[in-house]
């Protein structure tokens, strides 16, 4: 009886949960021969101000990027317009977050007559080992398949695209300062 309790421990304590499994390998972080980060086109984005992880399609076509935001509210501070907000998508939002807007901008949709203005923010982004403050129009993205787009103003200068692979770049963690 000892000795089948044993080697049940053993073998419990050698699960993949256990520390004994965890990985140990080092992320690899994927650049280019002239140090561009290269991306798929699917990437993981974390959202450092929230600390949320989100799957971005990464869009050469799209000039701006663009994040899935609802309860959208503007308001004046000091003069200037600023705006509240939460990200939110697969039913999951974020707490409230609070932003100057550094623009807004008009777009125009291809499918569809006419055009809608957005409030344009500045949050900060770490995709693969790079983290930068990053330009987002703010626009309710549940109905679609990504809540985080990445445009050219994004890429411009520091990424490369290969559009024939995904998630190139290694997940980022949740609750570590990047």
């Amino acid at each position: 009886m000892k000795l089948k309790i044993a080697a049940l421990l053993l073998c419990t304590a050698l699960l993949p949960h256990s520390p004994a499994f965890a990985d140990t390998t080092p992320a690899v972080y994927e650049h280019a021969t002239d140090g561009k980060m290269l991306m798929g086109e699917k990437e993981w984005v974390k959202v450092e101000d929230v600390d949320v992880v989100a799957i971005a399609r990464v869009d050469t076509g799209a000039t701006t990027s663009s994040i899935s935001a609802v309860d959208i509210q503007s308001f004046e501070r000091d003069g200037k317009k600023w705006v509240t907000f939460r990200l939110a998508h697969d039913g999951k939002q974020s707490n409230v977050i609070e932003r100057p807007v550094v623009r807004t901008v008009k777009i125009i949709q291809s499918s569809s007559d006419g055009f809608e203005r957005r409030y344009v923010v500045e949050l900060l982004i770490t995709i693969g080992d790079m983290t930068e403050n990053t330009e987002f129009t703010l626009r309710d993205r549940k109905h679609l398949n990504f809540p985080v787009l990445l445009g050219r103003t994004y890429l411009s200068d520091i990424a490369l695209v290969d559009v024939s692979r995904k998630y190139i770049q290694p997940k980022p963690e949740i609750g570590v300062k990047q």
